[in-house]
């Protein structure tokens, strides 16, 4: 019992910390050369750990082309999702993917809220093709309705 719960626990954690690790991916290695990837670079080389981490936050909007906010990585979590709830026997590797997944799902329906032109940059920067309020408010329904089943399924 208390294995599972440090299983759902971790995962949940690592979950969660996953999409953030996406920023240090694009700050280090996909475009290091964005003006908030060179300030984030710089405040971590003088150790200002903090700063780092309150500029990553304050300059979320700047980071607009990252792998887990794209539409097609989100497609793809779809799959794995299932695929882990489906045929995972462990807590930790269910928890972990649905963690990810409702946390893009928490900031998607934030950014909907607060900031749509920047919601569809994150999510259709791959995809070349202009979307309209209606298009994306249906595809949020749509990963909403896929989360939900996914969480029914694993309970």
């Amino acid at each position: 019992m208390i294995i599972t719960i440090i299983n759902i626990i971790l995962g949940a954690i690592i979950g969660w910390l996953i999409p953030w690790l996406d920023k240090i991916v694009y700050i280090y290695i996909l475009h290091p050369e964005v003006q908030a990837a060179q300030y984030v670079k710089y405040q971590i080389s003088q150790k200002q750990f903090k700063a780092a981490w309150q500029s990553l936050n304050t300059r979320a909007k700047e980071f607009d082309k990252l792998t887990t906010r794209s539409l097609l990585f989100q497609l793809a979590w779809v799959v794995l999702a299932f695929f882990a709830v489906t045929s995972s026997a462990g807590w930790f590797g269910k928890t972990l993917v649905l963690t990810i997944g409702g946390r893009l799902l928490f900031e998607q329906w934030q950014d909907w809220v607060k900031d749509r032109a920047g919601l569809k940059q994150k999510l259709f920067w791959q995809v070349k093709r202009e979307w309209g309020d209606g298009e994306v408010k249906i595809y949020l329904i749509g990963m909403t309705v896929a989360f939900v089943w996914l969480v029914r399924l694993m309970i």
